[in-house]
């Protein structure tokens, strides 16, 4: 099959409810006239998956029998892809007109290696985030969370991380670097990508996605989502820290589930984090070994660059 510009590729799993409107959005909204759409299905049980062309007629569906997560959903939605560009978007997300636009001429530059939009909520009123920012144990959190959409930059800005709900690369340098590191399954993808990729991370504020919260992530302190959390941040850690920082960031990540354990205060909270630190720290010797110092150092190096550019872009107002 030909080339095409744009493949979008959304991995879904049980969307009955709020897949449909995130294709017709994209249908309305997006501007690339070749484009394609790839629809992972990931076990999907209400058969979300049937159909998808009736919703927009460059959709198709890749379907999975088995649970395969998010990482692995999108890595094999991007092989499956024909685009030069490709891009990720949530299921449970409706586009803004024109969203890809600004990101497809952020890409035009060979500096960028990740284009991203404004994250925001159902209303599109107050933003879930404007980028991401990455934390000294590698968490990722929403930068200006909670914030009006008028509060975010006036104009594209690096940003340390890119969401997974809106996020925009060339397709054949986002297959080389092996996609999202799958091991990972979900949760700490955009962090471990951020730090393997060899150029910029822009946040362009024309592009912008409304997210219906929950849908896709499930509640914020599900079972699911407090296990991956804990061991995700010690993979992470041991993948991409030199020895100082990896003990820092783990004793960060100790104080962080200690401190959300004390909030839930139950026991299936407790036993999700307690089984995430069991297989976080049983993965670390192998994650220790799977990057090199070298790797960990530029990693390091990373972090402090993007956190001196948000500090002086704060300093000249842009942000």
């Amino acid at each position: 099959m030909a080339a095409v510009e744009l493949s979008i590729v959304v991995v879904n799993h049980d969307g009955a409810e709020c897949l449909p409107p995130t294709l017709s959005a994209l249908a309305r909204n997006t501007e690339a006239a070749d484009v394609e759409c790839v629809v992972v299905d990931s076990a999907s049980r209400d058969g979300s998956w049937r159909g998808v062309e009736r919703h927009w007629e460059r959709a198709r569906a890749l379907r999975f029998e088995q649970n395969v997560g998010f990482c692995a959903g999108c890595n094999r939605g991007a092989e499956e892809a024909r685009g030069r560009l490709v891009a990720f978007v949530n299921f449970d997300g409706e586009v803004d007109p024109g969203w890809d636009e600004p990101l497809r001429a952020l890409l035009d530059d060979p500096s960028v290696s990740l284009a991203t939009g404004l994250l925001l909520d159902g209303s599109g009123e107050r933003l879930e985030a404007a980028g991401l920012a990455i934390a000294p144990n590698l968490a990722t959190y929403g930068r200006d969370e909670g914030e009006p959409r008028s509060a975010a930059p006036a104009q594209p800005v690096d940003v340390a991380a890119a969401s997974g709900a809106l996020l925009m690369a060339r397709r054949d340098e986002f297959l080389a670097l092996g996609g999202f590191y799958e091991p990972l399954w979900m949760y700490g993808e955009e962090a471990d990508l951020a730090l393997r990729v060899p150029g910029r991370i822009v946040l362009h504020p024309a592009s912008a996605i409304r997210h219906r919260r929950g849908a896709a992530a499930g509640p914020p302190r599900s079972r699911i989502r407090l296990y991956c959390g804990s061991r995700n941040r010690l993979v992470n850690a041991a993948r991409h820290l030199p020895p100082r920082a990896l003990g820092r960031a783990v004793a960060l990540s100790a104080a962080f589930d200690v401190l959300t354990l004390a909030q839930v205060r139950s026991r299936e909270a407790a036993q999700a984090v307690a089984a995430g630190w069991r297989d976080g720290l049983r993965a670390m010797p192998r994650e220790r070994g799977a990057r090199t110092p070298r790797e960990r150092r530029r990693a390091a190096a990373r972090l402090a660059g993007v956190r001196e550019a948000l500090a002086q872009q704060r300093r000249l107002g842009r942000i």
